[in-house]
C-alpha cells in the first residue's frame, strides 16, 4: 500500500514544483518532487562505469531535460559542484539537496560560468535533484576513488535523500545492505512514474527495488539509524 507523505515533507517538495511551474496531482505524479533514474548496469546505457583494481575511475551519468535524481558515486579530492561539474554544465542548472530535520532544500545554481553556492558539497552517500534547464540530456563525469572499508550512511526517521557510497547496482537490502525494518519504504522515479515499495512482515509490496549506480532515491523510516556496509573491490 502506498502512503502519502507527511505534510512537511510535502511542503518542502511543493516548493520545486511551484517554484519551476512543475505542481501536479501529488497523489500521483509528485511523490517526492521530482526524479529520474540515473542508470549503470549491464543492462542499461544510461551511465558508464569503470574503475581499476587501485580503486580509482569514473563514472558517466546521463542527466535529461528537467529535473533527474542521481548521486556522486566517486570520492573526489574535492566533492563540490565546482570540482565535480565542467564549464559545459548547461546555464540555469540547478542542484537540490534535501535536509530531513527542516524537511527543505538547499540548492546551487550554475550561471554563466561559475555556481551561486560554489561550496556545496556532493559526498557518496547523498542523493540530489539536478534540474537540467538544456532541451538536451548532459553527460557528467564523476571521477574519484571508489570508498572502501566502513561506510556508514546516516538514514533519518522519516525520509532521507541518499544513494550507495559505492559504484555498484543490486537490490537495496539483498545486495547493497540497505536497513529495512517492517513499514519502511523506498521511492524511485523511473519513466515518468514515481514508485514505491515498502516492506511488510518480511515481504515487499511491489518486489524489492534495484538501485543502479549513478541514481539517488528516498527512504521513509519510522526511527533513525545507520546503512554501514564493508565493501573492497578486491
Amino acid at each position: 500500500m502506498k502512503k502519502p507523505l507527511t505534510e512537511s515533507r510535502l511542503s518542502a517538495t511543493n516548493w520545486l514544483h511551484t517554484k519551476y511551474g512543475k505542481n501536479q496531482d501529488m497523489k500521483t505524479k509528485a511523490l517526492l518532487a521530482a526524479g529520474l533514474l540515473i542508470a549503470a548496469s549491464t543492462a542499461s546505457s544510461f551511465a558508464q562505469t569503470v574503475y581499476s583494481v587501485n580503486s580509482v575511475g569514473f563514472v558517466n551519468v546521463n542527466f535529461p531535460p528537467g529535473f533527474s535524481i542521481a548521486c556522486n558515486p566517486l570520492d573526489g579530492a574535492a566533492n563540490t559542484v565546482v570540482a565535480l561539474f565542467p564549464a559545459s554544465t548547461p546555464n540555469g542548472s540547478t542542484v537540490f539537496k534535501f535536509n530531513p530535520a527542516a524537511g527543505n532544500f538547499t540548492s546551487a545554481t550554475f550561471f554563466f560560468g561559475s555556481w551561486d553556492n560554489p561550496s556545496m558539497t556532493l559526498v557518496p552517500g547523498e542523493g540530489f535533484f539536478f534540474r537540467n534547464t538544456a532541451a538536451t540530456a548532459f553527460i557528467n563525469t564523476f571521477a574519484g576513488n571508489v570508498k572502501q572499508g566502513t561506510l556508514v550512511t546516516p538514514l533519518s526517521a522519516g525520509f532521507t535523500l541518499v544513494s550507495s557510497q559505492v559504484p555498484q547496482s543490486g537490490l537495496a537490502k539483498t545486495d547493497l545492505g540497505l536497513p529495512i525494518d517492517n513499514g519502511d519504504s523506498i521511492f524511485l522515479f523511473r519513466n515518468n512514474t514515481y514508485v514505491s515499495s515498502t516492506f511488510f512482515f518480511g515481504s515487499w509490496d511491489n518486489g524489492e527495488p534495484t538501485v543502479n549506480v549513478g541514481e539517488g532515491f528516498f527512504t521513509r523510516r519510522s526511527s533513525s539509524g545507520n546503512w554501514t556496509r564493508t565493501f573492497s573491490v578486491n
